[in-house]
């Protein structure tokens, strides 16, 4: 992740094997902001049920986007009752 000089960050968003985006993000950015924002999900062509994965761990959506270089989009598993 890179640091530009007005306090945003670069970081790379992936959905499937073959889509990504790299986009400057603001220091106040949360992961929820991110899994809402339907230009990042088209440019990506990811469906609004995604999760965010780092580090092989699922994001919260309160937690900052700026605290990680790379986030990976997955289909959030649907749940049968």
């Amino acid at each position: 992740m890179d640091e530009n000089n007005n306090g945003s960050t670069a970081t790379t968003v992936r959905y499937g094997l073959t889509n990504n985006i790299t986009r400057s993000f603001g220091a106040n950015t949360t992961v929820g902001e991110l899994l809402h924002d339907r230009g990042i999900l088209s440019a990506l062509s990811a469906p609004e049920s995604v999760v965010a994965v780092a580090n092989g761990r699922t994001l919260s959506s309160d937690e900052y986007v700026s605290n990680y270089g790379n986030i990976t989009l997955e289909q959030q598993a649907s749940s049968k009752a």
